[in-house]
């Protein structure tokens, strides 16, 4: 199998030499989504280039406004402040998936052996975790909602941003929450009122 390294460099050996202009770099929306490595964010939805500004982390998870002192709570408020106050966008999309690794780790505590900032990393999710298991269910309806209730998690954490809140009641930004399926890339979206989700189609 040839190494991903070698894919890349005969890529870059078949682009011309010489400038060409990048697109135009105008994004509408911020979407926060999960690193998963089977989701080509852009395409997968359909975004223009330079039209979105991309924030990628583990289960698409959003903390609570970050105290002054935490740098490491800083790299989502950094983005969301960017987006809002210097790029203008019109939309925040917090944005799940079905088959998420770290919604699994979250909720059974598989692949997180021996990995503390993981687990440190998942704890926000907790009480959630602790609810849906109790409900009952297989592992595949616990998964689901499981995703559904991180996406609407960290929706709320938006809003405990003082930036988010003043562009939300000036009528600047819209939030938006939604779990895409990673098979068939069909995006389910969350009434920001009930917190239910129904298909965006």
């Amino acid at each position: 199998m040839t190494d991903i390294i070698d894919i890349i460099r005969a890529q870059q050996s078949g682009i011309p030499a010489g400038h060409i202009p990048p697109p135009t770099h105008e994004p509408e929306m911020l979407l926060i989504g999960c690193i998963d490595a089977r989701l080509n964010i852009k395409s997968d939805i359909g975004i223009p280039d330079g039209k979105a500004l991309i924030h990628r982390n583990i289960a698409a998870l959003v903390r609570s406004k970050p105290a002054a002192d935490d740098k490491e709570g800083s790299s989502v408020a950094a983005s969301v402040e960017f987006a809002i106050n210097v790029m203008h966008v019109k939309h925040i999309v917090v944005m799940g998936h079905t088959d998420c690794g770290g919604i699994r780790a979250c909720l059974d505590g598989t692949h997180i052996h021996d990995t503390d900032h993981i687990r440190q990393y998942l704890s926000p999710l907790d009480s959630a975790r602790e609810a849906i298991i109790a409900k009952g269910g297989n592992t595949q309806a616990q998964a689901r909602a499981m995703e559904e209730a991180a996406v609407r998690h960290s929706v709320a954490n938006l809003q405990t941003y003082d930036v988010v809140n003043e562009a939300v009641k000036d009528g600047r930004i819209r939030l938006h929450g939604w779990v895409i399926d990673t098979g068939t890339r069909r995006i389910s979206a969350m009434d920001l009122a009930t917190g239910q989700f129904q298909p965006m189609a």
